[in-house]
């Protein structure tokens, strides 16, 4: 059984109404590929904010920071749009982003898309956020959609230690470009021991926004996890760290859309 199929089925996902809690839907993108995509809703009718939530480049929507995050933002009454990349569905193993993201930017401009067109939607109460590649592509998506009420960037990727060196350096600017004129709130969250985004590094660049943003620097590395820690121990830091990530989320979130 597929990723997607067994988040569908562990959700008991049912058919469109405003009663559903979750739904799985496919939608196709304007070049024709298919994305799969869990929708979530508090209980009631809305219109509720929304947050479009993209995944990593390798870590799913099933996954553990993603699954968390989503499930405190419904808690906060958010509903969540999470998805995987097409080329993901395509093929799990072997399957590469596009070259400057052209595709993936296309991916979560679709399932953007869908939210805005969602009765059940406040349309001016929508964000974006994104782990790792997906963090990479919101920040795309958000420069483009003034509209936009906000970003949230999980596991950025900020920085790069070359070989011989021992001190990382930074590739904010160029991952990140343009923060000193995004006036709208971010969020950035990442593990302390994260080999792509030393804590140092971000702080620095983000001292340089133009708006209001936050930092959080949890435990764990680029998964969250603690590499240091094995079996049960190792489980109990993961789903620790993770859900200090999406309480941190759901409340920079849940203020931005107030």
């Amino acid at each position: 059984m597929k990723s997607f199929e067994r988040i569908a089925l562990a959700l008991m996902c049912c058919v469109v109404s405003t009663s559903c809690f979750a739904q799985s839907i496919k939608l196709k993108t304007p070049r024709g590929a298919q994305l799969e995509v869990m929708v979530e809703f508090p209980a009631g009718d809305g219109p509720f904010p929304a947050l479009v939530l993209a995944p990593g480049q390798g870590y799913h929507m099933g996954l553990p920071a993603m699954e968390a995050t989503a499930k405190e933002m419904v808690a906060q009454r958010i509903a969540v749009y999470r998805f995987n990349w097409a080329y993901f569905s395509n093929d799990a193993k072997s399957g590469q982003p596009a070259k400057d993201y052209v595709a993936e930017i296309e991916d979560m401009t679709t399932v953007l898309n869908k939210a805005r067109s969602d009765p059940r939607i406040a349309k001016d109460k929508v964000a974006v956020a994104g782990k790792s590649l997906g963090s990479l592509v919101a920040w795309q998506v958000l420069a483009k959609n003034k509209d936009l009420k906000g970003g949230l960037f999980l596991t950025p990727v900020c920085s790069e230690t070359q070989s011989g060196y021992a001190i990382p350096s930074s590739v904010a600017a160029g991952n990140y470009p343009g923060i000193g004129n995004e006036k709208r709130p971010l969020a950035f969250i990442a593990g302390e021991a994260d080999p792509l985004c030393a804590a140092p590094v971000l702080y620095q660049y983000v001292a340089q926004a133009g708006g209001s943003t936050r930092v959080a620097i949890v435990g764990g590395n680029h998964g969250f996890a603690n590499p240091k820690l094995t079996g049960a121990l190792g489980d109990e830091a993961l789903k620790s760290n993770v859900k200090m990530v999406a309480l941190l989320s759901a409340d920079f979130v849940a203020e931005l859309m107030r």
